[in-house]
């Protein structure tokens, strides 16, 4: 049988107990760090973020752990929202995508986000209420957050009869002039035009 003994003081077990609380802080913003970067490379790329290359103008940061941050996003899509509308919950996207949901990845998708890496995490919902939508109504941009970053988003209508999700750099204008566009070229090769 072997006996050990050691004297120790009240200063000595304070200071090895501060260093243990040290260390153990120190792992911890260690680990967290890291998640993060982890994720910012995995979700923060500003051309996923933005759609296409053809789409986005400039690089947009897809960071989102603030207020300013998140509108600042929206106004690089072209939105301008009501700050104090900031309406936050959280959600856990779905393990298994029904139909609709199948539908709202795919849209995710066309704007450079991938919901499928995502299924059954728990995300941030995050809402704001539009002030530049040319049609009156009841329309909110919507965010999903996950670990600090945007992952999908989309401008939709809430009213339940002929509303609509479309993606955030989906906007009214850009649609009718696509239409009208598309109008001159068919009357310009198809038809003569009655001058």
């Amino acid at each position: 049988m072997f006996i050990f003994t050691a004297k120790l003081n009240k200063k000595k077990i304070i200071l090895g107990a501060a260093a243990v609380v040290a260390l153990v802080l120190t792992a911890g913003v260690a680990v967290r760090l890291a998640g993060d970067v982890a994720a910012m490379g995995a979700w923060g790329s500003s051309a996923d973020a933005a759609g296409s290359g053809e789409e986005a103008e400039e690089a947009v940061s897809t960071l989102a752990l603030t207020n300013n941050e998140r509108i600042a996003y929206l106004e690089a899509c072209g939105w301008e929202v009501d700050e104090n509308s900031c309406v936050i919950q959280e959600v856990i996207i779905p393990s298994d995508f029904d139909e609709t949901y199948q539908n709202y990845a795919e849209l995710q998708a066309k704007q450079g986000f991938d919901l499928e890496k995502l299924k059954g995490k728990r995300v941030k919902q995050i809402t704001y209420t539009v002030t530049n939508y040319p049609e009156e109504g009841d329309i909110i941009a919507e965010l999903l957050v996950y670990r600090g970053n945007i992952v999908a988003g989309d401008i939709c209508s809430m009213k339940t009869d002929g509303g609509f999700t479309r993606g955030l750099m989906d906007h009214p204008e850009q649609a009718e002039a696509d239409t009208d566009d598309a109008a001159d070229s068919t009357n310009d090769d198809g038809e003569e035009s009655n001058k």
